[in-house]
């Protein structure tokens, strides 16, 4: 029998119905505690599966005590907070979830769209002001429909926010680094285009990708700067892939120039705490619905069923 331990408290009993009825012991911490590296040291070498969340880190210093095969689950798509001589050990299976949240998060970044062109932030705050009068709105609200999108990144996510955006008869481009890695998105009317292209061209940009080396802070203030001064900029990526300073400073000159967040807040809590009426932040809420967290569960004890019989 293999001897599962969770970080996370809430695991659906759905997902440890899955676990157990496949001869895995479960352990559930329900003290809501991050484990540290010592911790999380001590927990792999008495269990065999570790199932945790995006706010813990594992480190390259658990590799030093790990003398056996282990299996580490995290409950995000994302992988940036396990260190990548974790994730390329022979020694650690690391299992993520590819696919349970996609539909949540491409549905937020349609929210996000639409609530920055119909100006819906604005205008709620102008009633609870008291100023409840469209005359008050700084722009009037635009229409999404036949808008150039721009997708960057090419993965689940971006599948999904494309089947939305063809509803709205949006003409749809996309940067990604292997295009040709994704020719079935041609099937569905996108262009693919450099990333400066998109930059510049693009009414709405949408970013979807990992945190890497490689996409650390991609959106560089030159690449912001390339933006039109009416476009919209959404982000539920890891906030380190854009300067999220440089995109403010941006809307703060151009009150047509929309972005919408869904990131950790970490360092940016001051600088996103002023209200902004062309600013839309969610603290990282796209991908935690009801519904994505009842698939995610499902899909992540699944999959490490999957490992163990494989």
């Amino acid at each position: 029998m293999k001897k599962a331990f969770s970080v996370i408290s809430n695991f659906s009993k759905e997902a440890i119905d899955i676990l157990k009825n496949n001869n895995i012991d479960l352990t559930i911490d329900d003290s809501d505690n991050i484990p540290n590296t010592e911790e999380l040291i001590s927990l792999l070498q008495e269990y065999d599966i570790l199932i945790i969340g995006v706010k813990t880190l594992i480190s390259k210093e658990i590799l030093d005590h790990v003398k056996s095969s282990k299996i580490i689950a995290t409950l995000s798509i994302g992988l940036d907070h396990i260190d990548e001589e974790v994730r390329k050990s022979n020694l650690v299976n690391v299992i993520n979830v590819k696919n349970a949240n996609t539909i949540s998060v491409a549905e937020h970044i349609f929210s996000l769209i639409l609530a920055l062109n119909k100006r819906l932030y604005e205008s709620n705050n102008l009633v609870l002001q008291q100023k409840g009068n469209k005359k008050n709105l700084q722009e009037r609200p635009d229409d999404i429909s036949n808008k150039k999108l721009g997708l960057i990144g090419a993965g689940n996510i971006t599948k999904e926010v494309i089947k939305i955006a063809k509803i709205f008869n949006m003409s749809i481009s996309c940067y990604t680094k292997n295009p040709d890695n994704h020719k079935d998105l041609l099937n569905d009317g996108v262009t693919f285009k450099t990333l400066d292209e998109i930059l510049k061209e693009s009414d709405i940009i949408n970013v979807s990708i990992p945190l890497t080396d490689e996409t650390k802070y991609l959106i560089s203030k030159d690449k912001i700067d390339m933006m039109k001064e009416t476009a919209t900029f959404i982000n539920t990526s890891r906030q380190d892939i854009i300067d999220t300073k440089a995109l403010i400073e941006k809307t703060d000159k151009y009150n047509t120039f929309y972005v919408g967040l869904d990131i950790d807040l970490d360092n940016y809590e001051a600088l996103l705490s002023e209200y902004r009426s062309n600013v839309i932040v969610t603290p990282h809420t796209a991908g935690v619905s009801k519904q994505a967290i009842e698939r995610m569960d499902f899909e992540l004890a699944n999959n490490i069923v999957n490992t163990i019989i494989n």
